[in-house]
């Protein structure tokens, strides 16, 4: 299977954080990490990838806004 990487970097004062980022799942036991959510298989699973400053990383496929449900399934 495939997988189409989002290439997560560090950029220190982004204007686009991932905490921003629609794809964007909190950490519940510690707000300054997360999980990516915006790369799918080919047959269309999730695939999960650990944030660990959500402040100050970011990705090319950012978009501001809230995942809908029909998005996260």
């Amino acid at each position: 299977m495939a997988v189409v990487d989002s290439q997560l970097h560090l950029a220190e004062g982004t204007v686009k954080p991932c905490v921003k980022c629609k794809w964007h799942i909190s950490d519940p036991t510690n707000p300054a990490r997360g999980q990516c959510t915006v790369n799918r298989t080919q047959m269309g699973s999730i695939w999960k990838r650990w944030i660990r400053d959500v402040l100050n990383m970011t990705c090319s496929k950012h978009e501001e806004g809230k995942l809908s449900f029909r998005e996260h399934v």
